[in-house]
């Protein structure tokens, strides 16, 4: 009994875990450029029972433990686009999908992260900065434009009067690294020790447009009310154990 409550608790710590990122998708299905997570699970080892007994260990079965969120995986694939006709509003576009992922690289205190949020907005002193106020970054430093008249073309160049001013630091990541970034909050990625980002070779920007979220929110609902269910399930699992362990303390094992 005590193994089944344990099995149970396990199933819940599970689908509460799974509740977490289900909720954070659906908070960030409006967030430009978001890429949606996906918690997976796996049992624990199995353990062989053995009853002992007349000298000997006969062979019971397998026993399994319980279960336990395995990791949190980021579905990388590139969300819908959708035009706002402002300037500020930045796009990737790669012709036939490509192998690698492109991303913006962004300024974050002395590093730098990368993120497909191009919702950006121009600050005081011209600079280009995301929505938590982190500059867009160039190969030589901050992104200024100075006006809010200012294009930018499909190869990332800023201009402004036709007169190139400035260039956005555009990278791509290699699909078999996509899985070692390092999701920091506000919509960014590290690159881990051993992950160089690459040229962004075939990579277009689109001006006035945004990539909206890769979440599918009926799919997300879906699997909310799942999850729902299964903990219930666990839940009242732990219930009935409960209510026989107790009858089992207080009736079967009493003196009278």
């Amino acid at each position: 009994m005590i193994r089944g409550l344990y099995m149970s608790a396990t199933g819940m710590i599970v689908q509460e875990m799974r509740q977490d990122v289900i909720g954070n998708n659906l908070v960030n299905a409006t967030t430009s450029g978001f890429k949606g997570e996906t918690a997976t699970t796996q049992p624990f080892p199995e353990m062989l029972l053995y009853r002992l007994g007349e000298g000997r260990a006969t062979p019971v079965g397998n026993l399994g433990p319980g279960v336990m969120v395995d990791g949190v995986h980021t579905n990388y694939a590139p969300g819908v686009l959708e035009e706002t006709g402002r300037s500020t509003d930045l796009a990737l576009v790669q012709a036939g999908g490509g192998e690698n992922l492109a991303f913006f690289t962004v300024q974050v205190g002395a590093g730098v992260a990368y993120t497909r949020n191009g919702s950006f907005h121009m600050d005081a002193d011209g600079f280009l900065v995301t929505p938590e106020g982190h500059y867009l970054q160039g190969p030589y430093g901050p992104v200024y434009a100075g006006t809010p008249n200012f294009q930018v073309n499909g190869s990332g160049q800023v201009l402004v009067n036709g007169q190139v001013v400035d260039q956005l630091q555009i990278v791509t990541f290699a699909r078999q690294d996509l899985p070692r970034l390092q999701r920091q909050g506000d919509n960014l990625f590290t690159a881990p020790q051993g992950v160089q980002p690459g040229s962004a070779a075939g990579v277009q920007v689109r001006q006035g447009w945004l990539e909206k979220a890769n979440v599918d929110v009926t799919r997300e609902m879906v699997d909310m009310l799942a999850v729902l269910r299964a903990y219930e399930a666990n839940q009242r699992a732990i219930q009935a154990e409960d209510q026989t362990l107790g009858k089992s303390v207080n009736e079967v094992g009493s003196l009278r």
